[in-house]
């Protein structure tokens, strides 16, 4: 039984999407790109030479070399071209993909991928970006290519995380693949060195960042929608800082128990056909290890677990299908109780527990593969060794 792609599945994801789209309401449908206005109006401040971090609406919470980089062109035509790039790499690295149901479901899942496309925030296009990349460069077979794309790579997640620190958690991609150590520390280099930057050029501007950054996060209750954004709200005991930790632990515990990757060799994502699926999952990892997980972050952190899940399958295994289905639904279930119910924590707690327990159900895959990859490698050693 093929796992996805029979015509129900289609009527399912054809049902999911329009489902997220209704689940936003009226007002973000009819006044979409909030976020791309607030770029917008604070570059227009920034060029008038008045203070863009005074909040107006929606504040402006990315660092001044946002400011610096994109107030001198034309914003509306690069953001757009951005846009459009994105979507269009995206499509052409996996038009002969196999899972692009799988995936489009995952980031469909709890309206996340609608409510992030509608925000207009550049997060989510940079995310399906980096995935694109990272995924054409392990189908390539072609040395050079892959060498050219994990430099357009290292240059995007550098950029990226010098306007949202989170995205450097991608440099963890490079520990896995041949030869990308000098990728994984050049990384975090030019981020730092961005950041220095900014501290020594723009210091008043940068203060002003930090200020409305930690009001938005403490005093809005902005947060993200996973473990760290409920101990930020309902936890107040605990430090920002232990906050954080406690969510990295959970994060870093799942994924050393999936992959391991200090015990031996390491395994390529790339190469390693024993174990399927590694790639999207070690790509969900790095996603997962941003404590302010919002929703343009949960879809492509969805899709990649599903996308890792689907390659992991075997074709008849039903309970997969069953998950496929049932997360989705129980998103669905959880806005209904919202809606109608009232119930305004129910949302909030499915987004807490659908994250962890996604990322666990894919991490146990992604385990009992490695010790069966692990375990074949050790049966063939031995049976060459019996013969020899």
């Amino acid at each position: 039984m093929k796992r996805l792609g029979k015509k129900q599945d289609f009527a399912f994801l054809a049902f999911v999407a329009l489902f997220s789209v209704y689940q936003q309401g009226r007002g973000k449908l009819f006044s979409p790109f909030w976020d791309y206005k607030v770029y917008a109006y604070a570059l227009d401040q920034f060029k008038r030479g008045a203070n863009p971090y005074i909040p107006h609406g929606f504040p402006f919470i990315y660092p001044p070399i946002f400011l610096n980089l994109f107030s001198r062109v034309p914003f509306h035509w690069l953001y757009l071209a951005f846009v459009v790039a994105s979507l269009i790499y995206l499509a052409y690295s996996i038009r002969h993909a196999d899972f692009i149901v799988a995936g489009a479901l995952g980031f469909l899942t709890g309206g996340a991928g609608v409510g992030g496309i509608l925000t207009g925030n550049f997060a989510i296009f940079g995310h399906l970006l980096i995935i694109a990349l990272f995924y054409a460069a392990s189908a390539s077979h072609d040395s050079r290519g892959a060498t050219a794309k994990y430099c357009a790579l290292a240059f995007f997640i550098a950029l990226f995380a010098s306007i949202k620190i989170y995205f450097l958690t991608y440099a963890v991609v490079f520990f896995f693949i041949p030869k990308g150590m000098r990728y994984f520390i050049a990384v975090p280099l030019c981020v730092a060195l961005a950041t220095i930057a900014q501290l020594a050029l723009e210091p008043r501007l940068w203060t002003d960042f930090e200020t409305l950054l930690r009001w938005q996060m403490l005093a809005q209750n902005d947060s993200g929608l996973v473990l760290f954004g409920i101990l930020e709200q309902h936890v107040r005991a605990l430090s920002t800082l232990d906050d954080v930790l406690l969510y990295e632990l959970v994060v870093v515990a799942l994924f050393m128990y999936a992959v391991n990757p200090l015990r031996g060799r390491r395994l390529m994502v790339a190469e390693n056909a024993s174990v399927p699926g590694r790639l999207f999952y070690v790509l969900a990892f790095c996603l997962a290890l941003n404590p302010r997980m919002k929703e343009y972050d949960i879809a492509p952190f969805f899709a990649c677990c599903y996308v890792s899940l689907f390659q992991s399958s075997k074709e008849d295994n039903r309970m997969d299908r069953v998950f496929f289905y049932a997360v989705p639904l129980a998103f669905i279930a959880a806005w209904i109780v919202v809606k109608f119910g009232h119930v305004y924590y129910a949302l909030d707690v499915s987004w807490f527990i659908g994250v962890y327990f996604v990322f666990f159900v894919v991490s146990l895959r992604q385990r009992a593969l490695r010790v069966s990859a692990r375990a074949g490698a050790r049966h063939m050693d031995g049976d060459a060794a019996a013969t020899g």
